[in-house]
Protein backbone atom coordinates (compact mmCIF):
# COMPACT_ATOMS: atom_id res chain seq x y z
CA UNK A 1 0.00 0.00 0.00
CA UNK A 2 2.28 3.39 -1.07
CA UNK A 3 -0.19 5.62 0.97
CA UNK A 4 0.32 6.58 4.43
CA UNK A 5 -1.07 8.98 6.76
CA UNK A 6 1.04 12.36 6.84
CA UNK A 7 1.64 14.48 9.73
CA UNK A 8 0.97 17.84 10.44
CA UNK A 9 4.45 19.59 10.10
CA UNK A 10 3.94 21.86 7.21
CA UNK A 11 7.83 23.46 8.25
CA UNK A 12 9.44 22.13 5.03
CA UNK A 13 6.21 23.79 2.90
CA UNK A 14 6.58 27.21 1.40
CA UNK A 15 3.12 28.12 1.16
CA UNK A 16 0.96 30.43 3.79
CA UNK A 17 -0.78 28.05 6.69
CA UNK A 18 -3.13 31.21 8.50
CA UNK A 19 -6.51 29.84 8.54
CA UNK A 20 -9.07 32.48 7.96
CA UNK A 21 -13.06 31.96 8.14
CA UNK A 22 -14.45 35.19 5.93
CA UNK A 23 -17.45 35.93 3.28
CA UNK A 24 -17.18 36.51 -0.02
CA UNK A 25 -18.53 38.35 -2.81
CA UNK A 26 -20.62 35.33 -4.02
CA UNK A 27 -21.88 35.04 -0.24
CA UNK A 28 -19.88 31.72 0.51
CA UNK A 29 -17.68 31.62 3.73
CA UNK A 30 -13.96 31.13 2.46
CA UNK A 31 -13.01 28.32 5.22
CA UNK A 32 -9.14 27.74 3.76
CA UNK A 33 -5.81 29.19 3.98
CA UNK A 34 -4.74 32.32 2.68
CA UNK A 35 -3.30 32.85 -1.32
CA UNK A 36 -0.04 32.68 -1.23
CA UNK A 37 0.41 35.77 -3.81
CA UNK A 38 4.52 35.61 -3.60
CA UNK A 39 4.12 31.36 -5.20
CA UNK A 40 6.37 31.07 -8.24
CA UNK A 41 2.66 31.23 -10.26
CA UNK A 42 -0.27 32.59 -8.29
CA UNK A 43 -3.47 33.17 -10.57
CA UNK A 44 -6.38 35.34 -8.54
CA UNK A 45 -9.73 34.88 -9.85
CA UNK A 46 -11.11 37.14 -8.23
CA UNK A 47 -9.96 39.89 -9.76
CA UNK A 48 -12.18 38.58 -12.98
CA UNK A 49 -9.18 37.24 -14.84
CA UNK A 50 -6.55 34.87 -15.68
CA UNK A 51 -3.27 35.24 -16.24
CA UNK A 52 -2.14 31.44 -17.23
CA UNK A 53 -5.07 29.52 -17.88
CA UNK A 54 -7.51 29.11 -20.97
CA UNK A 55 -10.75 27.14 -21.21
CA UNK A 56 -10.77 24.12 -22.89
CA UNK A 57 -13.74 24.33 -26.01
CA UNK A 58 -14.62 22.63 -28.87
CA UNK A 59 -14.01 18.72 -27.95
CA UNK A 60 -14.73 15.91 -25.68
CA UNK A 61 -12.83 13.35 -24.39
CA UNK A 62 -14.89 10.50 -24.32
CA UNK A 63 -15.93 7.90 -21.57
CA UNK A 64 -16.29 8.73 -18.75
CA UNK A 65 -16.61 12.58 -19.74
CA UNK A 66 -20.49 12.84 -20.92
CA UNK A 67 -19.52 16.20 -21.97
CA UNK A 68 -18.20 18.09 -24.31
CA UNK A 69 -16.05 21.06 -22.94
CA UNK A 70 -17.10 24.63 -23.95
CA UNK A 71 -15.80 27.94 -22.87
CA UNK A 72 -18.92 29.17 -22.61
CA UNK A 73 -19.33 26.93 -19.54
CA UNK A 74 -16.61 29.13 -17.67
CA UNK A 75 -16.83 32.82 -16.27
CA UNK A 76 -15.80 35.51 -13.67
CA UNK A 77 -18.45 36.08 -11.70
CA UNK A 78 -19.32 36.98 -7.78
CA UNK A 79 -15.25 37.25 -7.13
CA UNK A 80 -14.90 33.43 -8.29
CA UNK A 81 -13.88 31.16 -11.84
CA UNK A 82 -17.71 29.28 -12.20
CA UNK A 83 -17.08 26.28 -14.25
CA UNK A 84 -20.52 24.80 -15.43
CA UNK A 85 -22.33 21.74 -16.42
CA UNK A 86 -25.71 22.37 -18.13
CA UNK A 87 -27.45 20.84 -21.46
CA UNK A 88 -25.65 20.73 -24.53
CA UNK A 89 -28.22 23.05 -26.66
CA UNK A 90 -26.47 22.46 -29.76
CA UNK A 91 -27.10 18.93 -29.71
CA UNK A 92 -23.78 17.56 -30.47
CA UNK A 93 -23.16 16.11 -26.93
CA UNK A 94 -25.56 15.00 -24.31
CA UNK A 95 -24.14 17.73 -21.49
CA UNK A 96 -21.73 20.69 -21.58
CA UNK A 97 -18.67 20.47 -19.32
CA UNK A 98 -16.30 23.02 -17.92
CA UNK A 99 -12.42 23.00 -17.77
CA UNK A 100 -9.39 25.69 -17.38
CA UNK A 101 -5.76 24.27 -18.17
CA UNK A 102 -2.76 26.12 -18.13
CA UNK A 103 -0.59 26.94 -21.09
CA UNK A 104 2.61 26.13 -19.51
CA UNK A 105 3.80 23.20 -17.66
CA UNK A 106 4.99 22.88 -13.91
CA UNK A 107 6.86 20.28 -12.39
CA UNK A 108 7.95 19.26 -8.49
CA UNK A 109 6.31 21.50 -5.87
CA UNK A 110 3.52 23.08 -4.18
CA UNK A 111 -0.05 23.06 -5.84
CA UNK A 112 -3.12 24.75 -4.39
CA UNK A 113 -6.94 26.27 -5.08
CA UNK A 114 -9.53 27.84 -2.95
CA UNK A 115 -12.63 26.08 -4.46
CA UNK A 116 -16.15 25.25 -3.92
CA UNK A 117 -17.45 21.87 -5.35
CA UNK A 118 -20.32 20.68 -6.72
CA UNK A 119 -23.12 18.23 -4.93
CA UNK A 120 -24.82 16.44 -7.13
CA UNK A 121 -24.53 12.70 -8.15
CA UNK A 122 -23.02 11.59 -11.01
CA UNK A 123 -20.49 14.86 -11.01
CA UNK A 124 -16.60 15.78 -10.58
CA UNK A 125 -15.36 18.62 -9.57
CA UNK A 126 -11.66 18.69 -9.66
CA UNK A 127 -8.11 20.31 -9.19
CA UNK A 128 -5.13 18.47 -10.84
CA UNK A 129 -1.87 18.42 -12.88
CA UNK A 130 -1.82 16.37 -16.14
CA UNK A 131 0.44 15.22 -19.41
CA UNK A 132 -0.18 12.82 -22.06
CA UNK A 133 0.52 11.78 -25.58
CA UNK A 134 -1.40 14.55 -26.76
CA UNK A 135 2.00 16.53 -25.27
CA UNK A 136 4.33 14.02 -26.54
CA UNK A 137 4.91 12.63 -23.07
CA UNK A 138 3.77 9.95 -21.03
CA UNK A 139 0.59 9.83 -19.11
CA UNK A 140 1.33 11.62 -15.81
CA UNK A 141 -1.69 13.13 -13.80
CA UNK A 142 -2.27 14.24 -9.73
CA UNK A 143 -5.91 14.17 -8.94
CA UNK A 144 -7.99 16.07 -6.23
CA UNK A 145 -11.46 14.62 -7.64
CA UNK A 146 -14.79 15.82 -5.15
CA UNK A 147 -17.21 13.56 -6.36
CA UNK A 148 -20.51 15.14 -5.96
CA UNK A 149 -22.59 12.00 -4.96
CA UNK A 150 -20.57 12.32 -0.91
CA UNK A 151 -19.08 16.14 -0.73
CA UNK A 152 -17.85 15.03 2.51
CA UNK A 153 -15.18 13.46 1.30
CA UNK A 154 -12.28 13.75 -1.56
CA UNK A 155 -10.58 11.21 -3.65
CA UNK A 156 -6.56 11.41 -4.30
CA UNK A 157 -4.96 9.68 -6.98
CA UNK A 158 -2.10 9.61 -9.26
CA UNK A 159 -1.21 8.23 -12.18
CA UNK A 160 2.57 7.28 -13.53
CA UNK A 161 2.86 6.35 -17.06
CA UNK A 162 -0.80 5.31 -17.04
CA UNK A 163 -0.36 3.18 -14.44
CA UNK A 164 -3.02 4.39 -11.79
CA UNK A 165 -5.36 2.60 -9.35
CA UNK A 166 -3.54 4.60 -6.71
CA UNK A 167 -7.07 6.01 -5.16
CA UNK A 168 -7.64 7.50 -1.58
CA UNK A 169 -10.53 9.03 -0.16
CA UNK A 170 -9.98 11.02 2.33
CA UNK A 171 -13.28 12.19 5.02
CA UNK A 172 -12.78 15.83 4.93
CA UNK A 173 -15.14 16.54 8.23
CA UNK A 174 -17.05 19.22 6.47
CA UNK A 175 -19.15 19.53 3.22
CA UNK A 176 -16.84 20.56 0.29
CA UNK A 177 -19.98 22.25 -1.24
CA UNK A 178 -20.86 24.49 1.69
CA UNK A 179 -18.08 27.10 1.17
CA UNK A 180 -14.78 27.84 -0.21
CA UNK A 181 -11.50 25.45 1.30
CA UNK A 182 -8.25 24.92 0.14
CA UNK A 183 -6.91 21.97 -1.57
CA UNK A 184 -3.44 21.32 -2.55
CA UNK A 185 -0.65 18.85 -3.42
CA UNK A 186 3.22 18.99 -2.54
CA UNK A 187 4.86 16.56 -5.29
CA UNK A 188 8.49 15.59 -5.61
CA UNK A 189 10.61 13.25 -6.90
CA UNK A 190 10.10 10.64 -4.11
CA UNK A 191 6.87 11.43 -2.76
CA UNK A 192 3.23 13.42 -3.13
CA UNK A 193 1.74 15.14 0.06
CA UNK A 194 -1.93 16.12 -0.18
CA UNK A 195 -3.30 18.89 2.08
CA UNK A 196 -6.60 19.85 3.04
CA UNK A 197 -7.02 23.84 4.05
CA UNK A 198 -3.08 23.66 4.77
CA UNK A 199 -2.92 20.43 6.93
CA UNK A 200 -0.98 17.66 5.48
CA UNK A 201 -3.43 14.37 5.25
CA UNK A 202 -2.11 11.80 3.28
CA UNK A 203 1.15 10.66 1.67
CA UNK A 204 1.89 8.51 -1.55
CA UNK A 205 5.70 7.59 -1.81
CA UNK A 206 5.38 4.69 -4.15
CA UNK A 207 5.91 4.57 -8.50
CA UNK A 208 5.54 8.98 -8.65
CA UNK A 209 4.93 10.76 -11.79
CA UNK A 210 7.89 12.82 -12.84
CA UNK A 211 6.79 14.70 -15.85
CA UNK A 212 5.80 17.98 -16.05
CA UNK A 213 2.10 18.90 -16.88
CA UNK A 214 -0.38 21.45 -17.33
CA UNK A 215 -2.42 22.24 -13.99
CA UNK A 216 -5.87 22.04 -14.79
CA UNK A 217 -9.12 22.08 -12.76
CA UNK A 218 -12.73 20.69 -15.04
CA UNK A 219 -16.58 19.83 -13.75
CA UNK A 220 -18.57 16.98 -15.86
CA UNK A 221 -20.70 14.30 -15.66
CA UNK A 222 -19.94 11.03 -15.92
CA UNK A 223 -21.69 8.20 -18.30
CA UNK A 224 -20.62 4.31 -17.74
CA UNK A 225 -19.23 4.94 -14.01
CA UNK A 226 -22.29 4.76 -12.26
CA UNK A 227 -20.64 2.35 -9.57
CA UNK A 228 -18.15 5.32 -8.64
CA UNK A 229 -19.91 8.32 -9.37
CA UNK A 230 -23.50 6.98 -8.81
CA UNK A 231 -25.68 7.72 -11.75
CA UNK A 232 -26.11 11.22 -13.33
CA UNK A 233 -30.12 12.37 -12.81
CA UNK A 234 -29.55 15.37 -15.55
CA UNK A 235 -29.96 17.90 -13.17
CA UNK A 236 -28.38 21.97 -14.56
CA UNK A 237 -27.13 24.16 -14.46
CA UNK A 238 -24.41 22.52 -11.40
CA UNK A 239 -21.53 24.92 -10.50
CA UNK A 240 -18.08 25.28 -8.92
CA UNK A 241 -16.67 27.88 -7.95
CA UNK A 242 -12.47 28.68 -7.50
CA UNK A 243 -10.96 31.89 -6.12
CA UNK A 244 -7.40 31.32 -7.00
CA UNK A 245 -4.74 28.82 -7.90
CA UNK A 246 -1.08 28.72 -7.24
CA UNK A 247 2.27 27.22 -7.74
CA UNK A 248 5.20 27.16 -5.74
CA UNK A 249 8.49 25.76 -6.87
CA UNK A 250 10.32 23.73 -3.86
Amino acid sequence: NPWEQGNNNNNNNNHNNNQQSNQTASGLTDYGTAMNTSATMADDFRKGSSRYFIASDGWENGDPFDCGWYKSQTAFKDGALTLSIDKDYSGKYNYAGAEYRTNDFYGFGYYETSMQAIKNDGVVSSFFTYTGPSDNNPWDEIDIEILGKDTTKVQFNYYTNGQGNHEFMYNLGFDASQGYHTYGFDWQRDHITWYVDGKAVYTANSNIPQTPGKIMMNTWPGRGVDEWLNHYNGKTPLTARYQWVTYNKQ
